[in-house]
């Protein structure tokens, strides 16, 4: 790995440390806001047992001082120790949360997964056919793609694939049959965002000199195309795919609960209701790191395409 991309990783792994930082306070101080007493919602019918009480503050550690509890708290982080479910009651949320650790990341990384090359073909398509009638049906499409939200699309592909035409299952998660809604779902907003972004992209740099000059050279169309425009193309075009994925993992939550995935998203909405903040604040934390991650490959992999953002600024 060349010194500079060395420098350009090691900036940006330090500069993810004040952003989870400050997501461990709020989410901790957000969990002292909320009213109410988890304990006295634990013990309900028992709450007028105070030995019982007494017991399960000092085991979720609420009988220490409020800076005491937030240093264990960030202690046990480092660790992988999220605390006790209040939901479950003396279950490690870890526990709670592990089946569907690998769900949520899965199924945004498939939408992703379909929609990049998707909306990239697309936008190409659209941007090689400006002002005809093909590139109008294009921006029509990727128009509604991107207003219709996932409960109403969800709805709709429901009844047209698995009810109408019984082609894969209504809900469930376990086979590549039941992934398939909920994948295409995620995917077709980004997919027109994509699409979108990849076409402005397009259309600006066919009107570059390089272009120019290339076809002016009687080279090839397709080698104008594909090995020129869309290549820086997708330059500009990487740097939005973090903030993409960021919305993919949001969108986990509706599409999780809506067919029924043992995802994080649907077991964030499960807790939330349920006020069991110990789970609600770890997958916070998890889909936190997830998009920080994503960002930071993302960085890395603008630093490793276009060498002049590596040696930038301090790293001249």
């Amino acid at each position: 790995m060349p010194p500079g991309l060395i420098g350009y990783a090691a900036r940006r792994v330090l500069g993810l440390v004040p952003v989870l930082c400050v997501v461990v306070v709020l989410t901790f101080v957000a969990n002292q806001m909320v009213p109410g007493d988890p304990i006295a919602t634990m013990l309900s019918d028992q709450s007028g047992d105070p030995a019982l009480e007494a017991r399960l503050r000092a085991e979720y550690g609420l009988d220490r001082p409020l800076v005491e509890q937030f240093l264990s708290h960030v202690a046990g982080i480092l660790r992988g120790d999220f605390g006790l479910s209040f939901r479950y009651a003396s279950v490690p949320v870890i526990e709670v949360i592990s089946t569907g650790l690998a769900v949520s990341p899965i199924l945004a990384c498939a939408a992703m997964a379909l929609a990049l090359p998707i909306g990239v073909a697309l936008g190409t398509f659209a941007a090689l056919r400006r002002n005809t009638f093909a590139d109008t049906a294009v921006i029509l499409v990727l128009v509604a793609g991107m207003s219709i939200p996932n409960f109403a699309l969800s709805a709709f592909l429901v009844y047209l694939l698995a009810i109408r035409f019984d082609l894969v299952p209504v809900a469930g998660w376990g086979s590549i049959e039941q992934a398939v809604l909920p994948v295409v779902v995620l995917a077709v907003a980004p997919m027109a965002y994509i699409a979108r972004l990849t076409r402005t992209y397009m259309l600006e740099v066919l009107q570059q000199d390089y272009i120019r000059t290339a076809r002016a050279k009687g080279m090839r169309e397709r080698i104008v195309v594909y090995r020129h425009a869309l290549r820086n193309t997708l330059v500009p075009l990487l740097t939005t795919v973090g903030i993409i994925f960021g919305g993919l993992l949001s969108g986990t939550f509706v599409v999780e609960t809506i067919f029924n995935i043992p995802g994080l998203g649907r077991m964030a909405i499960q807790a939330i209701f349920a006020r069991d903040y110990p789970v609600t604040m770890a997958i916070v934390l998890l889909f936190t790191l997830f998009y920080a991650g994503i960002n930071l490959l993302v960085d890395l992999l603008y630093g490793v395409i276009d060498p002049r953002i590596r040696l930038g600024g301090d790293g001249r």
